[in-house]
């Protein structure tokens, strides 16, 4: 077996991909200000659960946030500037977690709350089942961050890039062709900032359909839902995992690394669990830095990575 490590020593590294054994918390005060560009972590649910390699209790919610507080702060320290995090929870603190987030990062740097369909029905007994989880995505600066674009091999759609009411943020008077464009006027509003409708005029995207804003282009419009069958959980009630019950599914990965980073990016999880987030990570190109406080799983994880080809 590798060597632990309990300090920010590496458990693992092939030059790209790098694996910790320890606190996280230890670890993030240990790197560098804006060194990482995307960060995903599937964090603990507080579900005060005790699994076979871990326990999923941090006390009260108070308890809970208290314990992450320090933890978000070093995130959004380590951040690169146009960088972006998405934090994977539950029903349980959900909520709460987005308090705490809108405080450190900031409301405006929220951009979405995605709802990840993790199964079907189990049979649940006098509440409502369980069917998804919560992924809280925010970005550490609104007005410079990645988000690549999925292009589907259709033919180009008409897309509105308008919206109705009033919104003073939106509501500038812009032109195309030389011909003004007034929302405001219309009771409605951009739904794109100005930077970015010019540069769809400059690729010739922009239509003008009765005096309204559409966008010509064969970008796929991914929505805040998730339920595709690749989303699901492998979930069993009757067998007893390799280390986690619900370990993510790798498409849930590819989606957030492939629109929030680039090649070459790196990408970090400091809840690796069962490793899923350096897999992708590896897979897409990216370097990336991966921690997790059990020996165990950064076994599973590091042989994982070994496995794959380079």
């Amino acid at each position: 077996m590798t060597q632990v490590y309990h300090n920010v020593s590496k458990y693992y590294s092939d030059g790209k991909i790098s694996i910790y054994n320890c606190d996280n918390l230890e670890l993030l005060r240990a790197l560098p200000t804006g060194s990482i560009n995307l960060i995903y972590c599937d964090v603990l649910y507080n579900s005060g659960k005790k699994f076979d390699y871990y326990e999923d209790d941090l006390g009260t919610p108070k308890e809970a946030i208290k314990w992450y507080r320090p933890r978000f702060e070093e995130m959004k320290r380590v951040l690169t500037s146009n960088g972006s995090i998405y934090i994977h929870c539950n029903w349980r603190l959900d909520s709460y977690l987005r308090m705490l987030m809108d405080e450190i990062f900031g409301f405006k740097c929220y951009r979405n709350k995605i709802v990840r369909k993790h199964s079907e029905e189990r049979g649940f007994y006098r509440n409502y089942d369980s069917q998804h989880d919560s992924i809280l995505y925010y970005v550490n600066n609104p007005a410079d961050f990645v988000f690549n674009e999925t292009h589907s091999k259709m033919s180009p759609v008409l897309m509105p890039l308008f919206e109705n009411g009033e919104n003073p943020e939106r509501s500038d008077v812009r032109c195309l062709n030389g011909n003004p464009i007034d929302l405001a006027a219309l009771n409605k509003h951009w739904l794109v900032s100005t930077e970015e409708f010019y540069r769809m005029v400059d690729n010739n995207e922009v239509r003008l359909m009765d005096g309204l804003p559409f966008r010509y282009t064969t970008v796929k419009p991914i929505g805040n839902i998730w339920a595709e069958t690749e989303m699901l959980d492998e979930y069993s009630r009757t067998v007893n995992s390799q280390a986690f019950d619900t370990p993510k599914p790798l498409a849930i990965l590819r989606r957030i690394i492939a629109t929030s980073s680039n090649p070459g990016d790196t990408v970090a999880d400091f809840f690796m669990g069962a490793g899923s987030t350096a897999i992708v990570a590896k897979e897409m190109k990216r370097n990336g830095i991966f921690c997790d406080i059990n020996p165990v799983t950064c076994e599973l994880a590091a042989n994982q990575i070994k496995e794959m080809k380079n």
